[in-house]
Order: C-alpha cells, then sequence, then structure tokens
C-alpha cells in the first residue's frame, strides 16, 4: 500500500529507504548500545551515590570550559563594549566549576534541595490549573501533581541525606530508559524488511 503523502517514486521515499536501509544494517551496533546504558543506568540505580557525584564533577567541567570560553572571547573582541562584563563572567564560571569540584557533596546537597523544590512547586501547580481549569483528562494532571508534589517532600523531608541517591538515582533511570530506548529502536530495525 502506498503512502498518499510520499508518493512511491519520490525522490523522498527512495532517499527514506536508503536511510532505513543503512540504519538496519547497524542494528547491531544500536543494540550493544542500548545494552551498555541498561547496564551502566542500572549499575547507577544500584549505587546511585557514583551517579551524583559524576552529575556534579560534569556540571563543574562544563561550567570551567564555559568559563573559559567566555574568557578567551572577551579578549578575542576586546574592543566590543561588553568586554569587562565578558571577562567578569568567564572568571566567575570558572571559580564557581572550581568551588563545585571542590565541594562535590555540598553542591549535590544544594541541587538536591532545588530538586525537591520543584519537584513540589511545578506538582502544586500541576494541581492548581487542573482543578480550576478541569479540561479534558485533568484527572491524570491532578495525579500526577500529587505525585510530583508527594516525591518532592519526601526528598525534602530526608534532606541532605537524600542528596546522596537523588541525583544519581534520577542519572541512572535516565540512562536506564534511553538503553530500553535503543534496544527497542534495534529490534524494530532488525525486523525491517531489507531494501530492494
Amino acid at each position: 500500500m502506498s503512502d498518499p503523502i510520499v508518493p512511491s517514486s519520490s525522490p523522498l521515499r527512495t532517499m527514506i529507504r536508503n536511510e532505513l536501509s543503512e540504519i538496519r544494517a547497524n542494528w547491531v551496533g544500536f543494540l550493544a548500545l542500548g545494552v551498555v546504558l541498561i547496564v551502566l543506568g542500572s549499575l547507577l540505580i544500584v549505587v546511585p551515590w557514583i551517579g551524583t557525584l559524576a552529575a556534579v564533577w560534569m556540571l563543574s567541567i562544563l561550567l570551567i570550559l564555559s568559563g573559559i570560553t567566555e574568557f578567551v572571547a572577551a579578549f578575542w573582541v576586546r574592543r566590543w563594549s561588553g568586554f569587562f562584563l565578558a571577562l567578569l563572567a568567564g572568571v566567575l564560571y570558572v571559580v564557581v566549576g572550581v568551588l563545585i569540584f571542590d565541594r562535590p557533596a555540598e553542591t549535590a546537597e544544594v541541587l538536591t534541595l532545588i530538586i525537591a523544590a520543584f519537584l513540589v512547586i511545578g506538582g502544586v501547580f500541576r494541581i492548581t490549573v487542573a482543578l480550576t481549569l478541569r479540561f479534558e483528562g485533568w484527572g491524570w494532571t491532578v495525579a500526577s501533581g500529587v505525585l510530583s508534589t508527594l516525591l518532592g517532600l519526601l526528598i525534602w523531608r530526608q534532606w541532605p541525606e537524600a542528596s546522596l541517591w537523588v541525583i544519581g538515582l534520577f542519572v541512572g533511570l535516565e540512562v536506564l530508559f534511553t538503553g530500553w530506548t535503543w534496544v527497542m529502536l534495534a529490534m524494530l530495525l532488525r525486523r525491517l524488511p531489507k531494501a530492494s
């Protein structure tokens, strides 16, 4: 059955077939990537402090690199009127990045408290909007808001001890689900017919 949107003889359809054929040939690589991510995500869930430490250090490295870039850019265009602002921003990024790298536990505590606040505020906001507007499926939004609020309160009640596991657990879950997405894509590509 031909696609009414893309005619069977169109160059776009040919290009899509060629791309799928190329991707299909690499389905084993996608499967291997998915399995590695599933193992890594599971490890981060079991030992979440590793993920927390890695996430905090990654944030510090990104800030340091951003600061260096900002600093170099400021000198690159030093006749620019925003030279001192860019220079100051670069120094600030580097200093904050170094402080975060030097104090990962304290940084994790602050970030965990921010996550808890976002969960509570976001949950209360969703509940309020859903109960006020009563749109289609508003009950699911209320349930989501309640769950988010409870999770935020749970994290807040266990703070600062929760800072050892919250960020790492969230990173682990993200990596795990990303891994499963790659595995499902690989299985789908494997079942695709070869391009003729």
